[in-house]
């Protein structure tokens, strides 16, 4: 009997050819949770560019400070929601560097700033045993790492996330040593030196330096290009920062010219409006329970990380501040309405002393046959951002040059949508789908088609009227 697998079907004996091959999944969301976040105070350390950071991360090592320093306030709020943030951080300068004839090494700053100049390296023998020689890195006052190398093993001294630390070739050694004399080698080099050190000796980095760029322009433009988010932030600049106004800019364009769905949010400056569903505007702050006032700007950011982590078929509204007592300030029914109706989102305190979102909105308010009223609910807008987002990918990755552009092949684009829909129908994210809401339609061009797709997003429970009689 004949039998094997098959390339094309150009078998001559009669006979099963099987392939076993795993069906193409989609691909997760591997944005949902992740915010992109501005920072807004300079560091003096860090990297020159976009940290990922989550609860678990080594905040000193990563930004110069522990996460409750002060001038964190908008990334500890930020944490609060998201699951991951990308810090942009712009920090440039020289790093601080300790070079010195008497030490085997040279010792230089993880990252550029004036904070590397915080940096000691101290070199302790031990008094029992000279060979042993203990190297503490410490940052400010607190030890970061602690080695302990030989004499005889100076080379296996390694970096460590404060500094970079490099081995200093003793003096070139003769390459014609007399004979009896060994040439030094990798497990020698800086026995001499570390011989040679007293007990104890301390050495201080310096020349670590933070140049002040001043336009962030070209940074924040260039990480909301290329990185992987759902939601960017601007909390913790001033309401009056152009940097405001740039995210916003730059959100819409993503969204409408390259098709990447992220939204903004952004802390209210009075009379700006953006009038966007792709933008979010927080009106006021919060009073956390240990009495700290955290002002507009601040509290974005925790409006920024829970939207991120926030999944399609979920609303905000009346979602709990974390750790809030009351609004920050207190917007009286009037100032409320005033400002959901001009696209805000507000902090309201509830009589039981907790302080929740009245309503997860976005700052459009200008109502049109082709952005009705519910594209100023942001529930719906994640529903569609969804629905596009998972269409792009779904094309760009099963689609796009491998299948036919006929009937067969459209009508195969079809059922890929239907069976995606249906799934969001049965989850109650959208309503009433059918599949004969949907077409598959041959383009103008030979290799295109045309998609059109009626769908009814599901909203939430917001209002409740009833009449009580009394018989």
């Amino acid at each position: 009997m004949a039998g094997g697998t098959w390339t094309i079907q150009n078998k001559r004996r009669p006979g099963a050819y099987i392939n076993t091959k795993g069906a193409t999944q989609a691909k997760p969301d591997t944005t949902i949770g992740r915010t992109l976040l501005i920072n807004a105070n300079p560091l003096n350390w860090g990297k020159n560019g976009v940290i990922e950071l989550d609860y678990n991360s080594d905040f000193q090592a990563l930004l110069g400070a522990g996460i409750n320093s002060d001038g964190f306030a908008a990334l500890r709020e930020t944490l609060k929601g998201a699951l991951t943030v990308l810090l942009v951080n712009s920090n440039t300068g020289e790093k601080a560097m300790l070079a010195d004839d008497k030490l085997p090494w040279s010792f230089t700053a993880k990252y550029a700033g004036t904070k590397g100049n915080d940096i000691t390296v101290d070199v302790e023998k031990d008094p029992n045993d000279e060979t042993k020689v203990t190297v503490t890195t410490l940052y400010q006052t607190k030890m970061v790492n602690q080695q302990v190398v030989r004499t005889t093993s100076a080379a296996t001294l390694k970096s460590n996330n404060y500094v970079d630390v490099v081995l200093v070739p003793d003096a070139t050694p003769d390459p014609t040593p007399e004979k009896g004399k060994i040439r030094a080698t990798a497990s020698t080099v800086g026995e001499d030196k570390l011989v040679a050190l007293p007990a104890s000796s301390s050495y201080q980095l310096i020349g670590g330096t933070t140049t002040d760029d001043g336009d962030i322009t070209e940074m924040v433009t260039t990480a909301m290009d290329s990185e992987q988010y759902n939601v960017v932030t601007t909390a913790g600049f001033d309401l009056d920062s152009n940097i405001h106004a740039l995210v916003a800019e730059t959100t819409k364009r993503l969204r409408e010219e390259s098709g990447y769905k992220i939204r903004a949010v952004i802390p209210n400056n009075e009379g700006i409006y953006f009038d966007y569903e792709g933008v979010s505007v927080v009106a006021n702050g919060v009073e956390l329970l240990d009495g700290t006032l955290l002002d507009t700007t601040i509290a974005t950011g925790w409006f920024a990380g829970i939207s991120s982590a926030t999944g399609i078929g979920k609303s905000l509204t009346y979602t709990t501040y974390p750790d809030a007592v009351a609004a920050n300030p207190k917007f009286t029914n009037e100032k409320t309405i005033s400002a959901l109706d001009d696209g805000q989102v507000v902090f309201t305190t509830r009589r039981d002393d907790t302080v929740v979102v009245e309503q997860d909105i976005n700052s459009l308010t200008t109502i049109t046959d082709d952005k009705p009223i519910a594209f100023t609910k942001n529930r719906v807008i994640r529903t569609l951002d969804d629905i596009a987002t998972d269409t792009a990918d779904v094309f760009e990755s099963q689609f796009i040059g491998k299948i036919d552009n006929n009937s067969t092949g459209r009508d195969l684009f079809k059922a890929n949508r239907v069976s995606y829909l249906s799934t969001l129908n049965a989850a109650g994210i959208i309503q009433g789908f059918d599949a004969e809401d949907l077409t598959v339609e041959p383009g103008i061009d030979a290799d295109s088609i045309v998609v059109t797709l009626g769908i009814t997003p599901v909203d939430s429970m917001e209002k409740l009227y009833m009449t009580i009689t009394v018989r």
